[in-house]
């Protein structure tokens, strides 16, 4: 009697050593890497009370798996697992539809994986990660609909298509727009498959679902007010730090009412929109916002020149593969804040399983975001224009123009942090990161298949 062989599907081949590599470096830095943000989410959890200042339902996720285990090392765990398979999926799916050789992408899933910037973010308990690691999914997941004729046939794709579209929907605020923006040109695309109305109007509906009667139904509470006001807390920093922009005594009035005025002007930052938020009067703010509103667009209105400026320096980080003048990139998080709560969580110690190993990695992470390179490494920008420039050259290459719908959920998560970014900081453009690796790694194949085959034919 013959037995078959088990085939284990390539997918997993792909993840396995990206996951071991990011297991071993988690229990490093066991239990993780935990700043103050983390620490917002993980009170929710622990309280079971939770708000929309971090999205909701990326809590809730969280707060599920310490059902399992209360650990954020537990957490961290299974998000380098989505991590991995995200990786692996991308790598499946160039290998199906493009050839591109398995062993090529086994060792480049471990390079991947060793890749500071990106075992970084693996331990380390934002949502940003798992935000981004969803964007991968749906690059992925875009590479099958422009390759399979019956992808929008398929009710199990579809239906893995609606899961991950909600995740990223409900796993960071301006991840709505992100999946707005896809579905639209998806829809339009292939407007002859019904199932794309399907997918993508049940997204629609069970996103309003989940974030009117699913808030009602988990008593989750509205917006963190700090964050809500923070353009235009900012916006007025700027102004009363510019030169030639004037105020009325009842305009100063009207803002001292909301805002410590010297505090707001002494700690401006143009790139940093968090001192501005932290010297708002949140009661204030909560009473009568709207007036403060009107406030900040009267102001817009009177001195256009200055809001526009001003809103081009504080997006740059996202357009600009140069730094503007006194601009940077807030790196990647490479301690812990969990010694500030050992009184409230004596068990989150630090408490590195492979102590030795500790050092390296930082080290490693530091000369990575390193002042001589670090608007190389860290700026996301260049990685953006460089991803667009590699996918431009294999759809010539492959000869296919809908291959530029794989770059366009990282492209569309820039767009949608346009409106209000907060601060020049990695972690939120961290997608556009992880997808130049994945993109880069496709492209050195391709190029190296063109030298390849020339080199070949002349000789």
């Amino acid at each position: 009697m013959n037995s078959k062989r088990l085939k284990i599907p390539s997918i997993f081949i792909y993840s396995l050593p990206v996951f071991f590599i990011f297991t071993i470096i988690l229990l490093a830095y066991w239990p993780g890497i935990l700043v103050s943000d983390s620490m917002v989410q993980w009170n929710q959890i622990q309280n079971w009370q939770f708000d929309d200042w971090h999205p909701a339902y990326n809590t809730i996720y969280m707060a599920i798996l310490t059902k399992i285990w209360n650990n954020p090392g537990f957490v961290l765990w299974i998000q380098c697992l989505w991590m991995s398979l995200a990786i692996g999926y991308f790598f499946d799916r160039i290998q199906k539809y493009y050839n591109v050789n398995k062993y090529f992408l086994l060792i480049m899933s471990i390079i991947f994986a060793l890749i500071p910037l990106n075992y970084n973010f693996a331990v380390t308990l934002l949502k940003d990660t798992i935000y981004s690691t969803f964007i991968i999914f749906l690059t992925a997941l875009v590479i099958d609909i422009i390759n399979d004729k019956n992808f929008f046939k398929n009710k199990l794709k579809c239906a893995f298509l609606l899961i991950v579209c909600l995740a990223i929907s409900l796993f960071r605020h301006n991840g709505v727009i992100v999946v707005a923006l896809m579905g639209i040109v998806l829809t339009i695309i292939y407007r002859k498959q019904k199932l794309s109305y399907i997918v993508f109007g049940g997204w629609i509906i069970i996103y309003l679902l989940m974030s009117t009667l699913g808030f009602k139904i988990l008593k989750i509470q509205k917006n963190d007010y700090a964050n809500k006001y923070g353009p235009v807390s900012h916006l007025m920093a700027r102004m009363l730090n510019t030169e030639g922009v004037e105020f009325t005594e009842e305009e100063l009035k009207l803002l001292s009412e909301y805002t410590d005025i010297e505090q707001l002007k002494e700690t401006f930052n143009v790139y940093n929109m968090d001192y501005s938020i932290n010297s708002q009067k949140i009661e204030k703010l909560k009473e009568s916002g709207s007036e403060y509103l009107k406030l900040g667009l009267k102001k817009a209105l009177q001195y256009p020149e200055v809001a526009i400026k001003h809103y081009i320096y504080l997006t740059s980080f996202l357009y600009s593969p140069i730094p503007f003048k006194d601009s940077g990139v807030v790196g990647m998080f490479i301690e812990t804040d969990l010694w500030v709560y050992n009184d409230k969580y004596p068990n989150l110690n630090e408490n590195s399983k492979i102590p030795k190993l500790l050092p390296y990695l930082k080290k490693a992470e530091l000369a990575y975001q390193s002042k001589k390179i670090e608007n190389i490494t860290m700026r996301p920008a260049l990685y953006m224009y460089l991803s667009i420039a590699m996918i431009f050259v294999i759809s010539l290459i492959k000869k296919n123009k809908k291959i530029w719908l794989i770059i366009l959920p990282t492209i569309f998560n820039i767009i949608s942090l346009a409106p209000a970014i907060p601060v020049a900081m990695t972690r939120y453009v961290y997608a556009t990161m992880f997808g130049f690796f994945c993109f880069a790694i496709w492209f050195i194949y391709e190029i190296f298949n063109v030298i390849k085959k020339k080199y070949g034919n002349e000789n």
